[in-house]
């Protein structure tokens, strides 16, 4: 009895784990391999257990075929470490007439980001696509061969152009000849030259990459060439009239130079020797130019044309000390008695030279004879002193008018419109 029980017992826990681990075989079958759905418009040589690849290499196996409407549902069971694009194209791919097939999915995830094919998926008939088949392609070659065949007496197209071709080529064999060397040989130039064509097309690329990178001031050169065209546009209806005048202008000024022509290459040449004492002074005009503002400014600054007087003051070099200046000068003789003469020049006139040692002369003179003062400025003692204000009164200044051109044409050719 005891026994028996034992028995029982230990068949039922060998059954309990034969059931867990057949349910663990299958759930880790399940985590390992995820199932996508694809419809195709034929299975012609693809059979379940056929594999299932992505870029080549082999991730998975077809699970079932079955027929769905018009098209078959092909059933595939995909390894999750290799996925696949959510957009990926499933192809049944034929290597040869007799092989077996399978069925590869592009394209496959590169990137984290890529959204992958998940669990359950369905591939339609729009990213799907079949070989061709041989029986297809039979049926094609024997029509393109019937078509191109004999129809009674009629040779056919494939017959018409071979005696097209051979007319054509009889008695230029030579020439024909001759036409493939030169090919030949321009074919091995342009290899030879694959160096400077790679050149040209690389310093085109840059061209192109400068116009890229140039185009706002490309857009702005158009829009400026724009407006400039409109202008004229808008102006064409003057500009042919003032065109025309300056042609006759321009005739005016050539028949004036031929005229004078003695005189003008003798102005010419008049210039030119101006042209060139200018040149030879070039340092002096520098100068002047240089220094003549100053000298105006300054001039400016020290006359006072409401006192008539010049208000600055003189500054003479060194006679702030003038026994430097006039022993000095005797020193500077370079003669054997000069050293002496100088001690004794400081000697005995030194002490009168000191007497009239200043940095600024003191005088006070004005050369200048002039008004005090502007006319309002003036206040006279006695009423009859004021000069009586003349009866005849200053005529009115006028200016001369200045005509402005009235169109475009007079305004290029000024004088034109009154002859």
């Amino acid at each position: 009895m005891i026994t028996w029980r034992r028995m029982v017992v230990g068949g039922v826990g060998l059954a309990l784990a034969a059931a867990v681990v057949v349910s663990g075989y299958l759930a880790v079958d399940h985590f390992r391999h995820y199932r996508v759905t694809a419809y195709f418009t034929s299975v012609t040589g693809l059979y379940v257990g056929d594999d299932v690849r992505v870029v080549g290499v082999d991730v998975g196996k077809v699970t079932g075929i079955d027929p769905d409407g018009d098209r078959m549902r092909v059933r595939l069971e995909l390894d999750r470490s290799v996925p696949v694009a959510a957009d990926a194209k499933a192809v049944i791919v034929a290597q040869s007439l007799v092989s077996a097939r399978f069925v590869q999915l592009t394209p496959a995830v590169t990137e984290e980001s890529t959204p992958a094919l998940a669990d359950g998926a369905e591939i339609g008939l729009d990213r799907t696509a079949v070989p061709v088949e041989w029986d297809r392609v039979k049926q094609e070659l024997g029509r393109a061969a019937e078509a191109l065949g004999p129809n009674g007496d009629d040779p056919g197209p494939a017959a018409n152009l071979l005696d097209g071709a051979g007319t054509a080529l009889q008695g230029n064999g030579v020439a024909l000849g001759e036409s493939v060397v030169e090919l030949s040989r321009a074919m091995s130039t342009l290899a030879g030259s694959g160096g400077d064509l790679f050149g040209t097309i690389r310093g085109l690329q840059a061209f192109t990459t400068a116009l890229a990178a140039s185009n706002e001031q490309i857009v702005q050169f158009q829009g400026r060439l724009a407006t400039v065209t409109g202008v004229l546009a808008d102006s064409r209806t003057q500009l042919a009239p003032a065109l025309a005048q300056l042609d006759t202008a321009i005739a005016d000024v050539q028949r004036f130079v031929a005229q004078n022509r003695a005189g003008l290459t003798e102005q010419v040449r008049t210039l030119a020797d101006v042209s060139q004492v200018l040149v030879d002074k070039k340092d002096g005009l520098e100068k002047v130019l240089h220094l003549g503002p100053t000298a105006l400014s300054n001039y400016y600054n020290v006359y006072r044309p409401a006192q008539g007087a010049m208000v600055g003051v003189p500054a003479f070099q060194n006679i702030g000390n003038p026994i430097d200046l006039i022993c000095g000068g005797i020193a500077g003789l370079a003669n054997e008695t000069s050293e002496q003469g100088a001690e004794l020049c400081a000697q005995y006139l030194g002490p009168l030279l000191n007497t009239v040692r200043a940095n600024y002369p003191d005088l006070s003179i004005n050369p200048t004879r002039a008004l005090g003062a502007t006319p309002d400025q003036l206040v006279y003692s006695e009423p009859q002193l004021k000069p009586a204000a003349s009866a005849t009164s200053m005529p009115a200044l006028t200016m001369p008018t200045v005509p402005v051109p009235p169109n475009l044409a007079d305004l290029m050719t000024p004088g034109r419109s009154t002859r």
